[in-house]
């Protein structure tokens, strides 16, 4: 009985057993394919698959065996890794949610549209790497992304779109978190209260490359583990906290381009064992390098630029650093000797004190250790005394700059020893002697920048051993004999200046053969002879690509006369550029014109001269035809010199032409009528010529001022006075009647009083006709002389034109359609004074009332003889088409004669400069409150939004300030005067930008430099006409400001801690009254100081654009998530 039940339960287990056996095989096979069949659900996702990477999965087969699909032992999906497979999509990730043992999920370098919020919640609870960069991942990050996925250990979400910012609790139930990457998104607000707990296996944090302001979390200490910090490149402001000491594991902290400053703190040095990259460049940090740097013994790269350090270098630290590869130190204000120490550090390969106040030698013994440098930068500083010839003990020196200093001597012949030496740049030194010949040796030589020194003696022949030079620079010397013909050897030579020495003898024809030359300045030495016709046709011209590839260029360009020649290419790495306006050759040159970044295009389009100054020579012989082959030339200087001959025709086929300067020669014959093609040039000068006939009416040549075309006698037309011909005489003959017949017929005579009676009639209606039309035009003449009788200032010319007053307004509204110019006078009371009611840049303004009772706004511009008129209509054309409920509609345009009218809408409250600034207010409005600014600023930053991002082409405004902020009756912003900005085209970026746009206080650090106007530019006046809301002072007021700005003084203060004390005062008084609202508004205003110090950023990469502005502003609005942009 018992041997029965035994067997019974075994058998019954057995059955169990087999049982469970089948269920987990059939829960398995379950599995599998509810796996299959959810990626099958992210296959139907995909709209394009190219390389038919998803082509294999299909039922049929085993996910398993499918592309990108990695299975554990069971068969279920553990890894799913699509990469860089092309794929195209809106996808969500609900389909991976079922994949319950899914650990690495790779979806990175694809071409999806994911939405984040949703997406990121929808990842299944397994998961522990997931790899997510340049997936066009979108939207905000939930707040619960971690607490859905507390296995993550590996998370990378870089170069996507993720906007918005981090929640509060974003970083709790990171236990496991070992790598999160969020790096160059769109993150905006603040982290300084996230909560930061259980951190402790996070290794690398990297945030950079996004918006994010405020103050660097010091909760970030806690994670003890942490390797790699990187918040590079956001907008984080305040010092660095002291307790990053306490982080003894990390081996890179970074935090270059941010707004920090205070000093840095001496704790990092307490233990920094471990550091190997301390980067905190391009800040505002001040103070001096802390000793406890010399802790730091592992430190391979250190880079502090672009900061205000002072004080000297610490030679002591670097006794210590024996690891240091990098020392970058550039464009602080370090003073005291260049530290000899650096012979320590046996591995630095890299040190740059650009543009600092070091002074004194340089250490002849600084080689005796750090034999593996390569590049030794110290430009702008006050160092002086001979270059030291220890320095061929440098074997692996590649770049040597110390440009704009005071070192005197010759040039080391021992540098010849230097077989890797690419860069030798010393411009504006006093070094003295001959060029050494020894430097033929460099057979890496790539530029030689030598300009503005004492150099003597000739060119040396076996500089044209070094093949691969790009950039010869030898301007403003003393050099003399003739060019060497062996130039020609240079195939790689892009830019040759040899201006302003004494050079003799001919241009070299063999400069034909350099292939790759862009720039040929020869001016000012004594050549003489003809121009090489075939110096227009460079012989195998080729692409220029990499060449000059790692130069940083500027281009001084003298428009006034105080310098000979138009200017000059300079290399100004590493230089301040406002320290290149003291060079002393600058200051004297008046009307100097500084143009920096990209301006030689050839560099990477062309393949032909861009640049060519003969000017102040003795050449003689005509223009060489040829000269109209050189396709993508720019400027052509050939002035005062003894050509003579005609100008030829082939120089209107340079379309890229912008400056022409022929004068002071002996060219006869007429300017070609091809020059009416030139619509790029901007500069002609063809005085002290001996030129005839009419200057060419089409074009741009009639609007040239007439000083460019003075002393040439036999030249005439606009802008000279007009030619006078000959016309034939006009003989006029009488013929003889018929004879009257002597027989008149009765029913002749009835005939004759009948036609004589109608007569009678017409002439009677006539003279009625008559008598009203010159009443009308008596009433005219009286309306048009009102004009200048009623307001002198103004001037009018009108005269040419044939009935003025019936001319039409062109029009945008239907209910404006039939107005006239007679109508707009009638309107203004003949643009009187009183109806005037603002002047600019640009015009006068006067306000019209219409007989409809409706008001509108004439701006009536100045002058502007550059432009014709089908440019003027099509612009205006354009421009009448911009609507959006932040900018001030162009109604309507007229032109009369000369005179050019714009229509617009009126705006009840006047201009934000008036309600801010000026003596009279609106009624019953003594001050704007903090809400109408905030409404204000907005709108404002709509408007110009707008201009920038959304108008095709877009629009630069050029001239934003708060005079332009106008204000309806509901007090909604609208920006007005963008109709006076160019739309961006090409010639934005060509010569023709030369003049300073903007109004002083307004106008961003590089228009000084560079006279490109760009969207950042608007950004930092957008940023002044912030602080006008926010200070409520002027942007230039020499008491407030003395010798600085506003824009300097609310910097001042913000470095010093002083924020409130820049707030408007009057705007404090008339907070919400209770103490919890007084509070909150108080905060909001240091928050809109934020964003506004972001905007004036010296930098402008470092400042935000319009869109990012708008966002900013809009998520400081009460329920900001919901808003909408307008």
């Amino acid at each position: 009985m018992d041997n029965m039940n035994t067997n019974s339960a075994i058998t019954l287990l057995i059955v169990l057993f087999f049982s469970l056996i089948l269920t987990s095989i059939n829960a398995v096979s379950s599995s599998i394919k509810t796996d299959a069949e959810s990626l099958l659900l992210f296959k139907n996702m995909i709209q394009k698959d190219p390389s038919g990477v998803l082509s294999g999965w299909q039922l049929k087969n085993n996910p398993c065996s499918w592309n990108g699909v990695t299975c554990n032992s069971l068969g279920r999906v553990t890894n799913l890794d699509l990469q860089q497979s092309e794929l195209v999509g809106e996808v969500s990730f609900s389909p991976f949610n079922s994949l319950d043992m899914l650990t690495v999920l790779n979806l990175s370098s694809n071409s999806f549209y994911v939405n984040a919020s949703t997406s990121l919640t929808q990842l299944p609870y397994s998961l522990k790497q997931l790899e997510l960069s340049f997936t066009g991942l979108a939207g905000y990050v939930p707040e619960n992304f971690f607490a859905k996925c507390p296995n993550l250990e590996y998370v990378s979400l870089s170069f996507n779109n993720i906007t918005g910012s981090l929640p509060q609790n974003f970083l709790l139930h990171t236990d496991k978190l070992q790598y999160l990457a969020m790096d160059y998104n769109n993150l905006t607000g603040s982290i300084s209260d996230i909560k930061i707990e259980s951190c402790n296996s996070l290794l690398r944090l990297d945030l950079s490359g996004n918006q994010i302001m405020d103050s660097i979390p010091s909760a970030l200490s806690n994670c003890t583990t942490l390797q790699e910090l990187v918040l590079a490149d956001n907008f984080f402001s305040g010092s660095i906290p002291s307790s990053f000491g306490e982080l003894i594991s990390l081996q890179r902290l970074d935090l270059s381009k941010n707004h920090l400053s205070g000093w840095i703190p001496s704790e990092l040095g307490n233990s920094c064992s471990s550091l190997v990259e301390l980067k905190f460049s391009n800040n505002n940090i001040t103070g001096s390098i802390p000793n406890s740097f010399s802790s730091c013994s592992s430190l391979q790269n250190l880079d502090l630029s672009n900061n205000n350090l002072t004080g000297p270098f610490p030679d002591s630290i670097l006794q210590n650093l024996a690891s240091l590869e990098s020392l970058q130190m550039s464009s602080n204000k370090i003073s005291g000797s260049f530290p000899a120490s650096l012979s320590y550090c046996k591995k630095l390969r890299v040190v740059d004190f650009s543009s600092n106040m070091i002074n004194g030698m340089i250490p002849p013994d600084l080689c005796s250790g750090a034999s593996s440098l390569e590049e030794l930068r110290a430009p702008d500083n006050s160092l002086y005394g001979p270059i030291p010839s220890q320095l061929s003990q440098c074997s692996q020196l590649k770049t040597i700059d110390f440009s704009l200093n005071y070192l005197n001597g010759s040039i080391p012949s021992e540098l010849g020893k230097l077989e890797n030496l690419e860069q030798l740049i010393a411009w504006y030194n006093s070094l003295e002697g001959s060029i050494p010949a020894e430097l033929g040796k460099c057979s890496n030589l790539k530029n030689l920048i030598l300009n503005n020194n004492y150099l003597s003696g000739k060119i040396p022949v076996e500089l044209f051993n070094c093949g691969n030079l790009e950039w010869i620079a030898l301007t403003s010397n003393g050099l003399s004999g003739e060019i060497p013909k062996e130039f020609g050897h240079l195939s790689r030579l892009a830019v040759l200046q040899l201006a302003n020495n004494s050079l003799s003898g001919q241009i070299p024809s063999e400069l034909v053969n350099c292939s790759s030359l862009v720039w040929l300045d020869l001016s000012s030495n004594r050549l003489t002879g003809e121009i090489p016709p075939r110096l227009g046709r460079q012989q195998g011209a080729k692409a220029l690509s990499g060449i000059l590839s790692g130069n940083t260029l500027v281009f001084v360009r003298n428009v006034g006369n105080s310098c000979r020649g138009v200017g000059g290419l300079l290399e100004f790495y590493g230089i301040h550029p406002e320290r290149l306006l003291q060079v002393p050759s600058l200051k004297s040159c008046d009307f100097t014109r500084l143009y920096s970044g990209p301006v030689l295009s050839a560099f990477t389009r062309y393949q032909t001269i861009e640049y060519l100054d003969l000017s102040y020579n003795e050449l003689r012989g005509k223009i060489p035809d040829e000269f109209g082959d050189m396709i993508a030339l720019q400027v052509l200087v050939i002035s005062h010199n003894h050509l003579s001959g005609e100008i030829p025709s082939s120089l209107g086929g340079l379309k890229n032409l912008g400056v022409f300067d022929a004068s002071h020669n002996r060219l006869q014959g007429q300017i070609p009528d091809s020059f009416s093609l030139l619509s790029f040039l901007v500069q002609i000068d063809l005085s002290n010529n001996e030129l005839t006939g009419q200057i060419p009416q089409r074009g741009q040549l009639s609007t040239l001022p007439a000083s460019q075309y003075a002393n040439n006698p036999g030249l005439c037309g606009v802008p000279l006075s007009e030619c006078q011909y000959n016309s034939p005489a006009t003989n006029t003959g009488e013929g003889g009647g018929g004879k009257r017949s002597s027989a008149a017929s009765w029913a002749n005579s009835i005939v004759l009083g009948v036609l004589i009676s109608i007569a009678s009639v017409c002439i009677l209606i006539v003279w009625v006709i008559a008598m009203r039309a010159r009443r009308r035009e008596a009433e005219g003449m009286k309306m048009l002389s009102s004009l200048s009788a009623n307001y002198a200032a103004s001037s009018w010319k009108i005269d040419k034109e044939k009935e003025p007053l019936s001319i039409n307004v062109a029009t945008f509204q239907r209910q404006l359609r039939k107005l006239k110019f007679s109508q707009l006078i009638e309107a203004t009371n003949g643009f009187s004074a009183a109806s005037l009611i603002g002047s600019g840049g640009f015009g006068e303004v006067f306000k019209a009332t219409l007989k409809d009772g409706s008001s509108v706004a004439i701006k009536k511009l100045i002058r502007l003889s550059c432009q014709g008129d089908r440019e003027f209509m099509a612009e205006m054309e354009t421009l009448g088409k911009i609507k959006h409920k932040n900018l001030v509609p162009l109604l309507g345009y007229c032109k009369v004669g000369e005179e050019r009218l714009l229509v617009y809408e009126f705006m009840e409250y006047g201009s934000l400069e008036e309600m801010l600034h000026g003596k009279t207010r609106v009624p019953d409005r003594r001050i704007l409150t903090w809400e109408e600014r905030k409404k204000i600023a907005r709108g404002a930053a709509k408007g110009l939004c707008f201009l920038h991002h959304n108008c095709i082409p877009h629009i630069i405004h050029r001239d934003m300030k708060s005079s332009n902020v106008l204000l309806d009756n509901e007090m909604d912003a609208r920006v007005s005067d963008f109709g006076m900005a160019r739309l961006i085209s090409a010639l934005d970026t060509h010569l023709s930008v030369s003049t300073l746009a903007g109004t002083p206080g307004y106008v961003p650090p590089e228009y000084y430099q560079s006279f490109r106007c760009t969207a950042k530019g608007d950004v930092y006046s957008f940023g002044v006409v912030l602080l006008e809301l926010l200070t409520g002072k002027r942007p230039t007021d020499k008491e407030d400001f003395g010798d600085t700005n506003l824009v300097g003084w609310v910097k001042m203060k913000v470095r010093e801690g002083k924020s409130m004390e820049v707030i408007d005062q009057e705007l404090l008084s008339v907070t919400k009254g209770n103490d919890e609202a007084e509070v909150l508004e108080v905060k909001e205003m240091v928050r809109y100081l934020e964003i506004t110090m972001q905007c004036v950023e010296d930098f402008a990469s470092k400042r935000p654009n319009m869109l990012q502005v708008v966002a900013m502003l809009r998520e400081l609005m009460p329920g900001s998530s919901s808003s909408n942009s307008g």
